[in-house]
């Protein structure tokens, strides 16, 4: 006996042993002469198989009829078996003819073990996707936090550079501002120290605009706005007639305007920001804006075109800042200076963008184009 031999011998004799199957050798005449392995024991030798396998019993001419075959078999699944050894296993028999040996050979297999090993592989299985299905939802997880963590450090950025600079113009300008009202009300001059308060008053109104446009900035992407079906067209047109515009300042609304689930505040104050800021910026007593909008498929993209000065190619980047200005335009209009920066940090939380279009020296007005994504996650 080979090296092999041996250890497939010793690996037969080891499942028999744990009763996970067993052999019966019978003769032609369906008598059995020899057995191996414990889950056979009920078998008695020199007897009828039939008397030891009543589930066998009517089946002796099928049994027979295997010797005309070449390499068939018989195979009867799933036989509770009532033994005095305890128990009622479950078995399953397949029934070989042996044409070397002139002898049938039963192959008992014990169901329940073999149930048992399948259900806890499939348990095993089972586990292993939970555990990678967990795996990956902490991957997801992960790379949402180092998303908003790098929006974070972007936003530290910027209100770093707004304090250090925009909030330091009107603080400055207060000190110069009290510092001559206090000399103008040592020398007497009523009437210069009221102008200076004055003064005062209006670098206080600016500062708690520019603060209250600071505290809106952050708050987008920490409100907890529903998804909700929304009437695209309906809303632009209410957004429209509440902006206010001059009585020479029109606002056309054209294109395809979907209904769409979808988070309804965020987009109108982003399509609001955008008007706002055409007719705050407009150097003509009269103008026009035009709010066109495509459904792609998988975003809403509108675009927000004016017939105003436009914006140099050198500010296209910086008007996107908090309290930035294109070029030359910084009259006191009454406005924060920030709604260009929430429209663009809105659309940055929900996964949209804008583009921005204008080259003044070539002709005027500008475009802003604004993808909006159809699906948003919750």
């Amino acid at each position: 006996m080979s090296v092999d031999d041996g250890l497939f011998a010793e690996a037969g004799h080891f499942l028999a042993e744990r009763r996970s199957f067993g052999l019966v050798w019978i003769d032609e005449a369906l008598t059995v002469r020899k057995r191996f392995g414990a889950l056979v024991d009920f078998v008695t030798l020199d007897r009828p198989l039939s008397a030891s396998v009543i589930a066998l019993v009517g089946a002796e001419d099928d049994i027979v009829a295997l010797r005309d075959t070449d390499g068939g078999s018989l195979t009867i699944p799933n036989v509770i078996m009532n033994i005095d050894t305890g128990g009622a296993p479950r078995l399953s028999i397949d029934v070989h003819w042996v044409q070397a040996q002139r002898s049938y050979l039963l192959h008992v297999r014990n169901v329940v073990d073999h149930s048992a090993i399948e259900s806890e592989l499939s348990t095993q299985m089972r586990r292993r996707a939970i555990a990678e299905a967990e795996v990956l939802e902490k991957t997801a997880e992960v790379q949402r936090a180092n998303q908003e963590l790098a929006l974070a450090n972007r936003d530290l950025e910027e209100f770093a550079y707004v304090i250090s600079h925009d909030l330091k113009a009107p603080l400055r300008a207060l000190r110069y501002d009290c510092g001559d009202a206090d000399r103008d009300l040592a020398a007497g001059n009523i009437e210069a120290v009221q102008s200076r308060l004055a003064a005062v008053r209006g670098h206080e109104k600016r500062m708690r605009a520019m603060l209250d446009g600071l505290f809106d900035y952050a708050r987008i992407g920490r409100k907890d706005d529903a998804l909700e079906i929304v009437d695209t067209r309906a809303l632009v047109e209410s957004m429209a007639a509440s902006v206010g515009p001059p009585a020479s300042m029109t606002i056309e609304i054209s294109g395809d305007w979907p209904r769409m689930t979808t988070l309804a505040a965020p987009l109108d104050l982003v399509l609001r920001n955008l008007v706002d800021n055409a007719i705050k910026h407009h150097d003509r007593e009269s103008g026009r804006i035009a709010l066109v909008a495509r459904d792609d498929g998988d975003a809403l993209t509108v675009a927000v075109t004016d017939d105003g000065p436009g914006i140099p190619s050198e500010w296209h980047a910086a008007v996107f800042l908090p309290f930035r200005k294109a070029g030359d335009d910084q009259r006191d209009d009454g406005s924060s200076g920030i709604g260009l920066a929430l429209v663009r940090r809105t659309l940055d939380r929900i996964g949209g963008g804008v583009e921005l279009h204008s080259n003044p020296p070539h002709r005027r007005g500008t475009t802003f184009v604004v993808r909006w994504p159809r699906w948003i996650a919750a």
